[in-house]
């Protein structure tokens, strides 16, 4: 039965790059994007998982929620730590906004560490990694998360808490596999896809007063090259600490090797060195400094590195054997995965569309009264 009720979805569809919407069979999304709003938007930079669904969840820049990488280098301790845990996040969740608003807000992911990274407020969160055991016994237990039907067991999933539940705001994440795995246009990928469309057509469905916003934390491209910067610059006797944005637990998915990385200089007085050393390296495209790269991508100053660094398109940044490596991979982090789609479905006239994913969050709640 249709539900009268108004309710509120914010989906994240991990890697989901234009191209995969271009070369796709997915009726349901092109239509939901003819009879709302849909337009090519932009990513937060670095173009990462942690960082672009912290922002969508909080409908803010990292300079305001403080996620700056999927993984945490502290310079003054040594320290390292995979940023999975919600005392990284400074600032309110679309759930603690429910809660103030006498709502209840839901969350629904595939990978754990988004649960656990963003779950503050919500009444109902669960991963396709540590289930619900009520939506387990409803829908069965979900496939690895190395799989393609992991996303469509969490969209199986958020369609019963819409359903079955009395939350009135819900965002589901899926995750990047097929994407790392299958370029737009292989069987597998369209497959993957036609069949997570027909799921997003049921929900919608299911709720005529469904306000939507879907939008993708990264695209995704083939990579042929790696650099080890750390490597590269020991090299040339600049001792530092590299670390690589994307790096998180699920290496099936990229190696830990992605387009942007944060170097941690051990001496501050080498960082000119170390510019020239970079920016004569084929593969690193584009140099920042802390403060350039605080100003210029909105990112928490005390939490990036001295140097912040994007990749060219082809390129990698991660822990090797060498200094140069010729991989094959699919894998994101850079500027060239920072287009994404932006839809906006029963949100009611838009003056203007979103201009980056968080802003679905911005137009699809509404303002409070």
């Amino acid at each position: 039965m249709a539900s009268t009720r108004e309710k509120v979805l914010i989906i994240l569809v991990d890697g989901f790059g234009l191209d995969y919407i271009d070369r796709s069979d997915m009726p349901n999304l092109k239509r939901l994007a003819a009879e709302g709003a849909y337009t090519a938007g932009k990513a937060v930079l670095p173009s990462v998982t942690n960082v672009n669904n912290a922002s969508v969840v909080t409908a803010s820049f990292p300079e305001d929620h403080g996620i700056v990488s999927n993984f945490s280098y502290d310079p003054r301790s040594g320290q390292s730590r995979l940023v999975e845990s919600a005392e990284f996040l400074e600032r309110p969740t679309m759930f603690e906004m429910a809660t103030q608003r006498g709502l209840r807000g839901a969350l629904v992911t595939a990978k754990d560490k988004i649960k656990t990274l963003l779950d503050p407020g919500a009444s109902i969160a669960f991963s396709a990694e540590a289930p619900d055991a009520a939506v387990v016994e409803k829908i069965g237990p979900p496939p690895g998360i190395y799989t393609a039907e992991v996303n469509h067991w969490v969209l199986r999933a958020a369609r019963r808490v819409l359903r079955q539940t009395d939350v009135d705001w819900l965002y589901v994440a899926t995750t990047d596999y097929m994407m790392h795995t299958f370029a737009p246009g292989e069987d597998a990928s369209l497959d993957h896809l036609h069949r997570l469309d027909s799921l997003l057509g049921e929900i919608v469905d299911d709720h005529p007063r469904l306000r939507l916003g879907l939008t993708a934390d990264h695209g995704m491209n083939a990579k042929t090259r790696a650099i080890d910067i750390a490597r590269l610059l020991a090299e040339h006797g600049i001792q530092c600490q590299a670390v690589p944005i994307i790096r998180d637990k699920h290496v099936v998915h990229h190696k830990n090797l992605g387009g942007a990385c944060y170097v941690f200089l051990r001496d501050l007085s080498q960082i000119e060195t170390a510019r020239g050393v970079l920016a004569d390296e084929a593969g690193v495209e584009e140099i920042h400094s802390r403060t350039e790269a605080a100003g210029r991508f909105h990112l928490r100053a005390e939490r990036i590195g001295d140097l912040f660094l994007l990749a060219a398109r082809d390129t990698v940044f991660g822990s090797l054997p060498e200094i140069r490596v010729e991989v094959n991979l699919r894998s994101h982090g850079s500027r060239y995965e920072q287009a994404v789609p932006v839809l906006l479905f029963g949100a009611g006239p838009q003056i203007e569309l979103p201009q980056f994913n968080f802003d679905v969050t911005r137009a699809i709640i509404p303002p409070e009264m």
